[in-house]
């Protein structure tokens, strides 16, 4: 696989990405809108419970994919940072690891196609597996992407890439919601072979961000001999420093985790919308593009609010949305049934705009070379969240879905009040000389 191309000598690594600002720019939002493409066509919060269920998944089955999911992207960080640290470069890790990810991907279409009906346990399980996989190999690989990132963008306009980034992953999700619709409700395409197309798309969309990762030109990263990087068991003990020395760092993480607990009912909605509000199944195309249409109406907003009025500003104005998604689902009625489109809507916009925001809060809150062990202490605390998709998985079960909407509320507001104590970082950090951000003006 191609490696990074180099820095000329003498070379500043921010020289350098500020003449390749540009190209970066653009290769890491056609990498997002790719790797958007694919989930977007296989959602986890609309397609994939449906999926589930139609494979005899209890609804605290389904809430066990979240739990996959969190446990696959946060466990590996840590182990990840202390790979990249004092690296030059992290793109060949960065490559191995997404492509491990995406080689279950193309066995899923042909595992509906033959066994889905005649055995949907086996079918179920190897599901389980290979999003396992995906996300264990993907959060192995997000620390080295969150640095590439950092490098590549500077401070000045990463609010306006990373909501460009939701932007575009919206558009090509509404598409996909359209493609979702029309292919759920397709009597041409009928059970199993519509979410056996639908996984092949995921699979299209993911290597196609593979191919992209590729082009990036990455800036080199202050690097130190092999001799001086620490062993694991010290690389770990220095977090604790790191946390209890940056009192904004040690809210934000704080945030971060309740924030997410509010999305332990995400699952839920569309199954909600189906069993109690009597919505027809090819609802969940829909839903699933007010989801896309609200990536694509709030990136600006988001990105403006970041770049205009610092992350920690845009952080609270997100977490209030956040805390809107389980209200809203909570008003619901069979009469009032058009109040989950708005919901799915505000879903849509924090889905990505939580994370993008506290990403860009972290980067200013750590020194550069502070950043990739951040970034892992930061993904490992959210490590508890992974219990939040079985938690509401039971409370479902047994409770009903509106006690999980219910639960789901007092965890977001319970984030959004931390956030509103993240203080705002000095001007000084979120300004500078040149950095190549004229270049997109």
């Amino acid at each position: 696989m191609a490696r990074a191309e180099p820095a000329e000598p003498g070379a500043a690594g921010g020289d350098y990405a500020a003449r390749h600002l540009r190209w970066n720019f653009t290769v890491l939002l056609a990498d997002a809108a790719s790797f958007y493409l694919g989930l977007a066509l296989f959602d986890g919060a609309t397609v994939l419970p449906v999926l589930l269920a139609r494979l005899g998944a209890t609804d605290t089955l389904v809430g066990m994919v979240r739990l996959l999911q969190t446990l696959g992207f946060t466990l590996p960080a840590l182990v990840a940072a202390h790979i990249i640290h004092g690296r030059a470069y992290h793109k060949r890790y960065l490559l191995w690891c997404c492509a491990g990810a995406r080689i279950g991907l193309p066995v899923l279409p042909f595992l509906l196609l033959t066994s889905a009906t005649s055995r949907p346990g086996v079918v179920m399980a190897a599901l389980l597996v290979i999003i396992g996989v995906f996300w264990l190999l993907d959060g192995a690989c997000a620390v080295s992407w969150f640095e590439i990132v950092a490098k590549s963008i500077p401070a000045r306009v990463r609010g306006r890439f990373f909501g460009g980034m939701q932007t575009l992953g919206g558009l090509v999700g509404m598409c996909s919601g359209a493609i979702v619709a029309s292919v759920l409700g397709s009597r041409s395409l009928p059970y199993p072979a519509d979410f056996a197309f639908l996984a092949a798309g995921w699979c299209v969309g993911a290597w196609m961000s593979q191919v992209f990762l590729t082009l990036i030109r990455e800036p080199v990263s202050h690097a130190v001999a092999d001799d001086e990087r620490p062993a694991f068991r010290d690389f770990l003990r220095s977090a604790v420093p790191l946390i209890r020395d940056n009192p904004r760092l040690a809210r934000l993480v704080l945030a971060r985790v309740a924030l997410d607990g509010a999305g332990l009912a995400g699952p839920f909605y569309v199954l909600y919308a189906q069993r109690d509000l009597v919505a027809p199944v090819a609802a969940v195309g829909l839903y699933a593009l007010a989801r896309s249409l609200g990536k694509v109406c709030t990136g600006p907003v988001w990105g403006w609010c970041s770049d205009r009025f610092g992350p920690a500003n845009g952080l609270r104005l997100v977490a209030w949305a956040v805390v809107a998604v389980p209200a809203l689902a909570l008003a619901s009625t069979p009469d009032t049934r058009w109040l989950l489109f708005v919901a799915f809507f505000l879903q849509g916009a924090v889905e990505d705009g939580v994370w993008m925001i506290c990403s860009t809060t972290l980067f200013e809150s750590v020194a550069p070379h502070q950043r990739p062990l951040a970034v892992g202490v930061a993904t490992v605390f959210q490590t508890p969240s992974a219990l939040y998709g079985p938690i509401g998985g039971v409370i479902s079960q047994r409770l009903g879905y509106r006690a999980a909407f219910t639960v789901a509320l007092l965890i977001g507001v319970a984030g959004a009040l931390l956030a509103a104590r993240i203080r705002q970082a000095p001007a000084a950090a979120l300004t500078g000389a040149d950095d190549g951000a004229s270049q997109l003006a």
